[in-house]
C-alpha cells in the first residue's frame, strides 16, 4: 500500500472510530444524539435531490413531497391495516418512487426554471391531497405513530437510533457510490452534460431521466418512511414548499455533485442552531443565507470542497 493510502485508511478509521464513540461522549446529552439522528435522515433526503440536481443536472422543488409519500405509506400501512414494519418501509419507498416516474414524465419535455415550476406545483399538491385525505389524520396530521421496530426490538432510545441510522447512510452513500461509477451513472452524468452529445452516444435520455427520477425519490422516501417511526408524528406542512427549499440548501451548502455533500450540509443545518444556543438562535437563519451566498460565490462545491483541500494538503 502507497504512504497516502496509507494516510487515508488511517484517517478514515479515524472517522468512523469517532462516529462511533459519539453517543459515548454525549450519553448524558440525548438531546445531542437526537439532532445528529434527524440530521442523518435529512442527509439521506439530500443525497437523492443531491443525486438528481448535483449528478443528473435535473432542477426539483418538490423533493419533499417523496418523503411524504414515503412517511405517509409506511405509517397508514402499520397503524391502520398493521402490517410489518420492514414491509411498510418498503411499501413507502415503492410508493415514493412511482410518484417519481409520474414527475419525471415532464422533465422529458421541460427543463430549467420550467422543470422547477413544475415540480414545485406537483409536490405542494401532494401536500395538498394528504391534508384532505382522513385515513392520512387530515389536518391534523398522524400522532401517536409506532417507533421503529427491528426484529422485534424496539428503538426506544436515542443511541440505539443513532447507530441504526448510521448504517442505514452508510449503504445509502454506498449504493449511491456505487450507481455513479457504474455504467447508469457515467451515462447520467453525460446526460447532465449535454443530452445532444448523450444521445449521439446511443445514451437513451428519456429512460435515464426517469431512472434519476426514481432513484431519487425512493431514497427520499426510505427518508421519510424512517422520520415517521422516529419523530412518530407527521403533518403535511411539514413537507411544503419551504422545506424543499430546505432540502436544497442543504445540498448547495454541502456541495452539490458530491457525495459527500449532502452529509456535511445536512449536519450544517440541523447542528448550527444547536452550536449557536437558544438565545441566538435568530442569527442561524442569517448565517444559512451568507453560507449559501458564500458557496455560490467562494465554494462551488461546497463544504466538500474544504475536505477536498484537506485532503489535499495532507497528501491523502
Amino acid at each position: 500500500m502507497t504512504p497516502s493510502g496509507t494516510r487515508r485508511l488511517a484517517v478514515n478509521g479515524a472517522v468512523m472510530a469517532l462516529v462511533l464513540v459519539l453517543p459515548l461522549v454525549f450519553r448524558t446529552k440525548s438531546s445531542i444524539i437526537g439532532y445528529l439522528n434527524i440530521a442523518m435522515l435529512y442527509a439521506i433526503a439530500t443525497q437523492g435531490l443531491n443525486l438528481l440536481m448535483g449528478f443528473g443536472g435535473l432542477v426539483s422543488l418538490g423533493h419533499a413531497a417523496f418523503m411524504a409519500i414515503g412517511g405517509y405509506t409506511a405509517a397508514v400501512l402499520v397503524m391502520t391495516y398493521h402490517v410489518n414494519m420492514f414491509l411498510a418501509v418498503v411499501a413507502g419507498v415503492a410508493g415514493a418512487g412511482l410518484f417519481g416516474l409520474v414527475i419525471g414524465f415532464p422533465s422529458l419535455r421541460l427543463s430549467g426554471f420550467y422543470l422547477a415550476v413544475a415540480t414545485m406545483a406537483l409536490g405542494s399538491s401532494i401536500a395538498d391531497v394528504i391534508k384532505r385525505l382522513s385515513i392520512t389524520g387530515g389536518d391534523y396530521g398522524l400522532i401517536n405513530i409506532p417507533v421503529l421496530r427491528l426484529a422485534g426490538w424496539e428503538l426506544t432510545s436515542e443511541t440505539s437510533k443513532y447507530y441504526f441510522f448510521v448504517a442505514i447512510l452508510i449503504a445509502v452513500f454506498l449504493i449511491v457510490r456505487n450507481f455513479l461509477n457504474s455504467r447508469s451513472g457515467r451515462a447520467v452524468r453525460a446526460v447532465r452534460d449535454s443530452e445532444m452529445t448523450a444521445s449521439a452516444m446511443g445514451v437513451n435520455v428519456a429512460a435515464y431521466k426517469l431512472i434519476t427520477f426514481i432513484f431519487a425519490a425512493c431514497i427520499a422516501g426510505l427518508s421519510g418512511a424512517l422520520y415517521a417511526f422516529t419523530i412518530s408524528y407527521l403533518h403535511p406542512m411539514n413537507f411544503g414548499l419551504s422545506f424543499s427549499i430546505s432540502l436544497l440548501s442543504m445540498s448547495i451548502i454541502g456541495g452539490l455533485g458530491t457525495i459527500i455533500g449532502p452529509i456535511l450540509g445536512a449536519l450544517f443545518w440541523v447542528m448550527l442552531p444547536v452550536v449557536i444556543g437558544g438565545k441566538m438562535e435568530f442569527l442561524s437563519t442569517v448565517i444559512f443565507g451568507l453560507s449559501i451566498i458564500g458557496s455560490v460565490m467562494f465554494l462551488p462545491r461546497g463544504l466538500s470542497e474544504l475536505v477536498t483541500r484537506i485532503q489535499t494538503r495532507l497528501k491523502l
